[in-house]
């Protein structure tokens, strides 16, 4: 199998049209219903608000950061997995601190 780079994976990610292209487990629906009151989010994030960074952490598997949109000092990731035929798996989904991801060197790739 093909293993993307960050900016391929940036340039899935930007094609998608909505979420019936996006496959979630079970393991992220429960873990999403769980730390989330809108189970929408995700997508909103994914679709409607600006990638601050990617990290690629193993082979086409890659964690997203999003400034969180209804919490001002929290983050938004998303955890993703791009298979051969260039559709997303959804992982998890978690909130941060921002202060958090502000001395992190994890971001191979950064957006101003």
């Amino acid at each position: 199998m093909r293993d993307f780079s960050i900016q391929e994976a940036i340039d899935i990610i930007n094609s998608l049209d909505n979420t019936s292209e996006i496959r979630t487990t079970n393991h992220f629906n429960i873990n999403n219903d769980l730390r989330h009151n809108d189970k929408e989010l995700w997508s909103d994030v994914l679709f409607n608000h600006e990638l601050l960074g990617i990290n690629k952490q193993a082979e086409n598997k890659f964690k997203l950061c999003y400034k969180h949109p209804d919490k001002e000092n929290k983050d938004f990731y998303l955890i993703i997995v791009i298979n051969e035929f260039k559709s997303l798996k959804m992982i998890t989904t978690y909130e941060a601190k921002s202060s958090r991801r502000i001395g992190e060197n994890e971001y191979r790739q950064t957006f101003e």
